[in-house]
């Protein structure tokens, strides 16, 4: 299993985050597979759910109203008592109102707290799921561990030999500690278990089966925040977004720490260095060399007629990042019209890939890269402005249609 296949998008991405969208300097970028305690459970659960529209009111016209009757129900909101009758019984069957002998309506204790909480409160028994907790501390995983559409958790048979070679390999981190089965009733009463992946409320919960050992990917980008603290930033499949949760667990871990202290001593800041000019030499761009700002942040500086068709490299890559390893330096070029073509294309790029834009998202993205490509303050007019004159008249409608 290989790097490009763990992840859906580009490590380069990461950099980009933590650079323009975090101000975080990344000075190094790890693979981690991060061991994990599968733990399969058994419980009631109680979760909150948004109410139905009409749902909401006719709870609302027993508990506040004194509405008892189908037909009471129905005269006071002006609906037909068919549908009124097959909204309660509905409500019945989910234990939020019981009628008497008598045809009478009356809410039930989760009806009422659901009432009183404005969300609808769904019961499962004997409902099973998997939680995941780190395999350090026991540690419960944030909710977009679970997504798994995009999230793979791997078995400790199919561990990935590692990345690529122009890409950082992933290192499976090892635990000597066995799952602290105290984890599981410290999460039940955590106030922010939904942060976690659990309910409203769990009760009767027990572990069913021995947990099983799984490791997660993760990229992580070492580097330094504005006033020089030493930050690690953690990178889900879910997202190339950090977060902030597996951030804090790695941080909190001095297992991991000491991996990639470890990995951090046994680089030679010169490697990246001669990586990058050999990249440069495969490429006839060797008469180029990379500078180190003094900032730590390694780039690489090219002329205008390095970028553009053909045989030379694209113009959305100025700004960004060449992983080579565990190293990268950044693309960039000084000439301003190769840096608002750059935006140009990475605008295009977002907009084709969406069906529906939302114009204060758009204008975010523009904004952050904007300070990625050092073009000053940026709006959609200029941007739309740039476009008409770049002759991109379809990418210049697109923006005129955005609202």
């Amino acid at each position: 299993m290989t790097r490009t296949r763990l992840f859906p998008y580009p490590e380069q991405r990461v950099l980009e985050d933590a650079a323009f969208a975090r101000g975080v300097t990344p000075t190094r970028i790890f693979g981690v597979l991060l061991p994990v305690w599968c733990v399969t459970i058994q419980a009631d659960v109680t979760e909150a759910e948004d109410y139905e529209l009409i749902d909401r009111y006719l709870a609302r016209g027993i508990a506040e109203g004194g509405l008892s009757t189908t037909a009471g129900l129905a005269d006071f909101y002006a609906l037909e008592s068919e549908l009124v009758d097959r909204a309660l019984r509905a409500l019945g069957a989910i234990g939020h109102v019981t009628r008497s002998a008598d045809g009478r309506w009356a809410l039930t204790t989760l009806g009422l707290r659901s009432v009183q909480d404005r969300k609808r409160y769904v019961v499962t028994r004997e409902d099973r799921r998997k939680l995941y907790f780190d395999a350090f501390g026991s540690r419960p995983l944030p909710r977009p561990c679970y997504d798994t559409r995009r999230v793979t958790m791997i078995p400790a048979a199919e561990l990935p030999a590692g990345g690529l070679d122009d890409g950082p390999r992933f290192h499976a981190l090892h635990s000597t500690r066995g799952f602290d089965h105290r984890a599981l009733g410290a999460l039940a009463a955590n106030p922010r278990r939904d942060r976690f992946n659990l309910p409203e409320r769990i009760d009767r919960l027990r572990e069913l089966d021995a947990a099983e050992l799984v490791f997660l990917p993760l990229h992580v980008v070492r580097g330094a925040d504005r006033h020089g603290r030493i930050r690690l930033l953690a990178y889900g499949q879910a997202a190339a977004e950090a977060d902030p949760d597996l951030g804090d667990l790695l941080d909190a871990t001095p297992e991991v720490l000491a991996v990639l202290d470890a990995e951090l001593s046994s680089a030679r800041p010169q490697d990246v260095v001669d990586r990058a000019r050999e990249w440069l030499r495969r490429r006839d761009l060797g008469d180029h060399r990379p500078e180190r700002l003094p900032n730590g942040l390694l780039r690489v500086g090219l002329p205008a007629t390095a970028f553009g068709d053909g045989d030379r490299l694209p113009s959305h890559r100025v700004g960004s990042f060449v992983v080579q390893g565990n190293g990268f330096f950044q693309l960039w070029c000084d000439d301003v019209g190769v840096r608002r073509r750059a935006l140009l294309g990475r605008v295009d790029a977002l907009l084709a890939a969406r069906s529906r834009v939302d114009r204060d998202q758009l204008l975010d993205r523009v904004r952050r890269m904007a300070v990625q490509l050092d073009l000053g303050e940026v709006g959609l007019p200029d941007v739309r402005r740039w476009a008409e004159a770049a002759g991109r008249r379809g990418l210049a409608a697109q923006l005129d249609r955005i609202r």
